[in-house]
């Protein structure tokens, strides 16, 4: 499915972070003329620059309004939401983790951040987003959209560091699992079945 416009600016930062995802598995890139380095301890640095870069703000933009969107439009997704988040509390941890001693089990760590954070892109292109616009009403994709593109704007003037983002968004109800759980109380966002979490397919 073409990818909606609104969604297009998440989508190409994942791309960028698939192409991180398989340096850290392969341990090499697959572009003849790409410049990420073969020694896995200048991986490490790379990928924790990555995060602190690209992925904070990327993961801040959806916990601040793509999820809460999708929980308040398609109740049902809410246990698809809450293990998005849990991949994103797990890619911090491992992040910090390689910031902290970025020396120790390179050859087990990275390949293992590689495949979570592969599997966790495609888990949200191909399951939350394809799913977003099929039961979505366009309207709501536009309102997000423009959501979307005004955090990226503001991003862009004030870049967010690493410790602020996650501060920020801890701090908001649905920053905490236990906010997760309390907006699934509200009938209004949470009401319908409860859908298992799926694997990636």
């Amino acid at each position: 499915m073409k990818r909606h416009p609104g969604l297009i600016p998440l989508s190409r930062d994942h791309h960028d972070a698939l192409v991180v995802a398989q340096g850290l598995i392969l341990g090499r890139s697959q572009a003849p003329r790409s410049d990420w380095p073969t020694d896995r301890r200048a991986q490490a640095d790379r990928v924790v620059a990555f995060f602190a870069h690209t992925l904070w703000s990327h993961f801040e933009v959806e916990e601040a309004h793509l999820f809460p969107a999708v929980v308040a439009h398609l109740p049902g997704e809410a246990d698809l939401v809450a293990q998005l988040i849990d991949e994103h509390d797990a890619m911090r941890t491992r992040s910090r983790d390689l910031e902290r001693d970025p020396t120790t089990d390179l050859d087990v760590r990275l390949p293992s951040l590689g495949r979570l954070l592969e599997a966790h892109v495609r888990r949200e292109e191909r399951v939350l987003f394809e799913t977003m616009q099929r039961e979505m009403e366009p309207a709501d994709l536009e309102t997000l959209g423009a959501r979307l593109r005004g955090h990226a704007r503001e991003a862009a003037s004030c870049r967010v560091s690493s410790s602020v983002a996650d501060t920020r968004w801890r701090d908001t109800e649905l920053g905490s699992k236990r906010g997760l759980r309390k907006l699934k109380r509200f009938p209004t966002l949470a009401e319908g079945p409860a859908r298992s979490r799926r694997p990636l397919t």
